[in-house]
C-alpha cells in the first residue's frame, strides 16, 4: 500500500485494471486528467503539475440536514441567566465611622417618581451623588401609578422622601395624603402647571390647587417653557414650609447646566428632615 503522502495517477502503470492491459491513447489521455491526491475536507489538493479535479458535492437529503437550533450541547442545557438590566437603586457608601459596608449605613431613602418621556439615566447620576453622603436611593419604575411598589422602599428610622419629576411630581403630591407612603418629605423637580403635553403625552393627574402642610423642596428652571416660574410662584405664596429653589435651565433640569445645583439642593434639603 502507498503511503498517505504518495499520488497516484490512475494512468500509473499499477493502477491498470487486470482485465484491460492495453487501453487506447485516447482512454489513457481522459484518465490521465483524474487526479488522486491528498483531501482535506470535500475538496481535492492540487497536485503540481497537474489540475486539480473538481470537488464533487455529497448528496445531502434534506432528512439529514440538522438546524444549528436543535443542536444541544450539555452547556445549553441550564437555564439561561437573565439578561442584566440597569440598576435602579443606589445604596449609601459605608459610614466611615461605622465601618460597614454600602448598604449598612442609611441616612434616609428617596423614591424617584419618573415623569413624561423620562429615562432613569440621568436620576442615576443623581443617585450616586446622594449616595455618597448615605441616602439610599431608588427609581421606581412606574411609580406614579404603583403605590406599594413606593411604600416598600421605606426603612424605619429613618425619613422617607418622594423625587417626582414632572408628572412624578404630580404624583408625589397625590401620594403625600396616602396612608401607605406617608412621606417625610416631597421634593419637586419641574413641577408642571399648565396642560402642556411633554414627549407627546398630555397631563392625566389633577392640578395642585394647595400644597400639603409637611416639608417641601420645588426646583424649578428659569427658563421652563412647560410649567412657567411666575405660577410656581404663585403656588409655593400660601405653603409656609415650601422652599422654592430655581436654577439655570428649562423644564429639565436634570439635564441642564443647573443639574448640580439640583444635586447640591436636594442634599441640603435631605439633611434637614434629619436634623428637624
Amino acid at each position: 500500500m502507498p503511503s498517505p503522502t504518495t499520488q497516484l495517477s490512475v494512468d500509473d502503470p499499477r493502477m491498470a485494471s487486470p482485465t484491460s492491459p492495453t487501453s487506447s491513447a485516447a482512454g489513457r489521455q481522459s484518465r490521465a486528467r483524474t487526479i488522486v491526491g491528498p483531501q482535506r475536507g470535500n475538496s481535492v489538493v492540487p497536485t503540481a503539475g497537474r489540475p486539480a479535479a473538481t470537488p464533487i458535492a455529497p448528496i445531502v437529503s434534506p432528512a439529514s440536514i440538522v438546524s444549528p437550533a436543535s443542536i444541544v450541547s450539555p452547556a445549553s442545557t441550564a437555564v439561561p441567566a437573565a439578561t442584566p438590566v440597569p440598576s435602579t437603586r443606589r445604596l449609601p457608601a459605608a459610614s466611615p465611622a461605622s465601618g460597614g459596608a454600602p448598604g449598612e449605613y442609611v441616612r434616609a431613602v428617596v423614591a424617584v417618581l419618573l415623569g413624561r418621556g423620562e429615562q432613569a439615566g440621568p436620576f442615576h447620576l443623581l443617585a450616586d451623588r446622594l449616595a455618597l453622603d448615605g441616602y439610599l436611593v431608588t427609581v421606581v419604575p412606574d411609580g406614579g401609578r404603583r403605590v406599594p411598589a413606593v411604600a416598600e422602599n421605606r426603612v424605619p428610622g429613618v425619613p422617607f422622601v418622594l423625587l417626582g419629576s414632572d408628572t412624578g411630581a404630580l404624583a408625589a403630591l397625590a401620594m403625600a395624603a396616602s396612608p401607605a407612603v406617608r412621606p417625610d418629605g416631597v421634593i419637586m423637580v419641574g413641577l408642571p402647571l399648565l396642560q402642556v403635553p411633554v414627549a407627546g403625552v398630555a397631563i392625566e393627574e389633577p392640578l395642585p390647587r394647595a400644597l400639603p402642610d409637611l416639608p417641601i423642596l420645588l426646583i424649578h428652571g428659569a427658563q421652563d417653557e412647560v410649567s412657567p416660574l411666575p405660577l410656581i410662584r404663585m403656588t409655593t405664596r400660601t405653603a409656609s414650609r415650601a422652599e422654592l429653589v430655581v436654577v439655570p435651565g428649562g423644564h429639565d433640569v436634570l439635564t441642564g447646566p443647573g443639574r448640580r445645583s439640583v444635586a447640591a439642593r436636594t442634599l441640603l434639603f435631605l439633611e434637614s428632615l434629619r436634623e428637624a
